[in-house]
């Protein structure tokens, strides 16, 4: 029974941490827009964002790991901190 018990919880853990909705939803939100002003300003939609940290976009921007996503500003344009 404690076998799994421990397996539960390690499962659950796994999935805290390695999803970003799950992030979010603990308040471990993604990096702020808001760190970078001068260059997200006015930006209100997720195909912007996409436009530059989309996989192979040939740019030299950070690349997000998960483009299929939406919400992009939901996650990401918290308070910086």
């Amino acid at each position: 029974m404690k076998g799994t018990r421990v397996l539960l919880f390690a499962v659950l853990v796994a999935l805290i941490l390695a999803g970003c909705a799950y992030r979010y939803y603990l308040g471990l939100h993604g990096p702020s827009v808001k760190a970078h002003r001068d260059i997200h300003s006015g930006f209100v939609e997720d195909e912007e964002c996409l436009g530059c940290h989309r996989p192979g976009n040939n740019r030299n921007n950070p690349v997000t790991s998960h483009p299929q996503f939406t919400g992009c500003l939901k996650c990401h344009n918290d308070e910086p901190g």
